[in-house]
């Protein structure tokens, strides 16, 4: 008997669970003038935002161009060197 009771129990419980609103994981579209929502970097120093936007201009256009092997390492080097200074630098 008891058993008979537990069991309608559990099965009206998933059933009330089926019939509920299924979750749905919709994509998201942006037109090309809105942008995603993105957290902010918080800039303590008002020009440090600017250099972050310089340093990401000379990376776009060193990447432009074809280079050695020798030439994007020294240039990765380079690169993670500014972006500590400017991460770290108080």
């Amino acid at each position: 008997m008891m058993t008979r009771l537990i069991c309608s129990i559990l099965a009206a419980g998933s059933t009330a669970l089926s019939m509920a609103a299924p979750a749905s994981a919709h994509e998201v579209r942006y037109d090309e003038h809105q942008t995603a929502p993105v957290a902010r970097r918080v800039d303590y120093d008002g020009y440090r935002g600017e250099q972050w936007r310089e340093l990401q201009v000379t990376r776009q256009r060193f990447y432009g161009r074809p280079h050695s092997r020798w030439e994007r390492a020294r240039f990765e080097r380079w690169y993670a060197h500014r972006c500590d200074e400017l991460r770290y630098r108080r």
